[in-house]
């Protein structure tokens, strides 16, 4: 899948920087951490194209994976697949799989200003339709009762996507609000977020697609982060 070779290009990449400078810097090594784990996301795909909404819902599996370099810049990687069955007669059952790279850097403790891309692929019987999407946006993380819970609200503005078989959408967004819960080196979080993409209108129509998920997350965070 091209979302997977694009994963490891990223990776391969970004994973040397990360090495030399951790080993040529004693303080930067102490201050690199990291966190991981499972994911399972309950998705709804909904599209309107002049003819009745199409939906389509299902369950994906994946994992999730952050890098914390130092106390203020982050490497995120996210990768996740399953199906979507057709919850109305226009729809059709689709495999899905996606990835995403993102960095992110703390302006202040509480917000995160982050780039990354995207590709996430639908295939039914008959054709795959690629999805590839360059993201920017911030993240907003407020901590409570102790700093043992965070919450977490962002929002994205997507400029330049492209669709296989399709025009690109003349305007792009994504938003999303969630929690996370930290007792010792374990992490549990639960997050809702929705992506929106409007189509310019051809021959009187205008395409919209909806994707809303709501994700539970179990992990541990390994090392310590040290204040510069």
């Amino acid at each position: 899948m091209s979302g997977l070779s694009l994963s490891r290009r990223g990776l391969s990449v970004g994973m040397p920087v990360v090495v030399l400078l951790a080993a040529t810097s004693p303080q930067l090594h102490a201050q690199i951490a990291f966190q991981g784990g499972g994911i399972a996301t309950m998705s709804e795909h909904r599209v309107d194209a002049g003819s009745g909404v199409e939906q389509s819902s299902g369950t994906l599996l994946g994992a999730e994976g952050t890098l914390f370099i130092g106390s203020r810049f982050e490497l995120f990687a996210h990768a996740a697949g399953g199906k979507l069955t057709a919850d109305s007669a226009a729809a059709e059952d689709r495999d899905v799989g996606e990835v995403e790279l993102r960095a992110s850097l703390l302006t202040v403790p509480w917000l995160a200003l982050d780039a990354g891309i995207s590709s996430r692929s639908y295939t039914t019987a008959l054709v795959r339709q690629r999805w590839t999407a360059v993201r920017f946006g911030g993240e907003a993380r407020l901590a409570f009762v102790g700093g043992g819970i965070t919450g977490l609200v962002r929002a994205e503005l997507l400029p330049s996507v492209s669709v296989s078989g399709l025009e690109k959408p003349s305007r792009a967004f994504a938003a999303g609000a969630g929690l996370e819960w930290r007792v010792g080196v374990l992490m549990l979080g639960l997050r809702y977020e929705l992506e929106r993409y409007d189509f310019p209108t051809v021959a009187g129509v205008q395409r919209r697609e909806q994707l809303s998920t709501l994700t539970a997350q179990a992990g541990v965070r390994l090392g310590r982060l040290i204040a510069p």
